[in-house]
């Protein structure tokens, strides 16, 4: 289900905000409250929004979102995107094929040198 298919109020009216003991919330469609919550995406940053907590749940019903503040310009969005720390790149995992042949290939040489070892002693005693 694309975004566009969950509904909306499609108003960044201000109107039917509740106090919470944890801050301003909406009630959506299917009653539980939809807090305000702050986008950190690469396309609204510090943009404010309510959403369901089952928003985008595409198992679920409701699906309430609508946006408090307005679309920001898109220089403003340029340098909330840049002052944003940078994500580093995830560290390349080891080749679990090459872990396991590694592991193999050891146990063989250990078994072989314990193998050696009882030669040796049954040559040495006879």
């Amino acid at each position: 289900m694309s975004s566009s298919q969950y509904r909306s109020t499609g108003s960044s009216t201000k109107s039917g905000v509740c106090k919470g003991k944890l801050g301003p919330f909406r009630r959506c469609y299917c009653g539980e409250e939809a807090p305000c919550t702050i986008s950190w995406s690469e396309k609204n940053p510090s943009r404010r929004y309510y959403g369901c907590k089952y928003w985008p749940d595409e198992n679920e019903e409701c699906g309430y979102f609508d946006w408090y503040d307005d679309e920001t310009s898109d220089w403003y969005k340029k340098h909330l995107n840049d002052l944003k720390p940078k994500r580093k790149k995830p560290v390349e995992k080891e080749n679990p094929n090459l872990v396991v042949l590694v592991r193999v290939m050891l146990g063989l040489i250990v078994l072989l040198a314990v193998m050696v070892g009882i030669l040796l002693l049954l040559v040495s005693k006879g």
